[in-house]
């Protein structure tokens, strides 16, 4: 592993134990076994560091949520795919969805660029949607308004089983997600094989 990955798993993980305001470089330095000196060779500033933290997490989160993702035939196979995809993800990871939820509260981070499925990385899964709206499967809404009533829902039903609200019965959450896919469903679309 590189010094910079090192570091910002290092940060990572100092920013889960300690929040944005006590988390300090020399700390970081000493987690991640490394000079202080050094960090400022990866990273201007503590800010410059959360930004590229931010960009970190997106990037492994959409290599792990998109995985199998180009292997699928259909478009249903691939939205069923990514849900799960992230619905697990959120159980392995739970720490990771609070640390994009605090990134979002400090100041001087580019704001635009938090939201977890907004970048390069995830542009497979931002094209999906895209198209689905262009060919009338999907509805007709803005993007991320059809994220938040499709796939957001395999984040907060994973929250609901962190919580032990909900139990992780695979039955009901293959009813949640074919919930979720019947909702974006534009009800006068006719199938002409366009997505597959």
């Amino acid at each position: 592993m590189d010094k910079r990955t090192q570091i910002l798993i290092a940060a990572e993980s100092v920013l889960a134990e300690r929040g944005f305001y006590a988390f300090s470089m020399q700390n970081l330095a000493d987690t991640a076994g490394v000079a202080a000196g050094t960090l400022y060779r990866y990273f201007d500033s503590k800010e410059a560091l959360m930004n590229e933290l931010q960009k970190f997490i997106r990037e492994q989160s959409a290599n792990i949520i998109l995985a199998g993702f180009n292997e699928c035939s259909t478009t249903k196979n691939k939205y069923d795919l990514v849900w799960q995809n992230i619905f697990d993800y959120v159980i392995a990871n739970p720490r990771r969805l609070t640390l994009i939820e605090v990134l979002h509260c400090i100041p001087n981070v580019d704001q635009a660029d938090i939201t977890l499925f907004e970048n390069e990385a995830f542009k497979p899964l931002i094209f999906f949607y895209q198209q689905g709206i262009n060919t009338k499967q999907f509805l007709n809404w803005q993007l991320f308004a059809l994220i938040a009533v499709s796939i957001d829902t395999a984040i907060s039903l994973a929250k609901q089983v962190i919580r032990e609200r909900v139990a992780p019965d695979q039955k009901q959450l293959d009813q949640v997600r074919d919930a979720s896919w019947n909702i974006i469903q534009n009800p006068h679309f006719k199938p002409t094989g366009i997505i597959q």
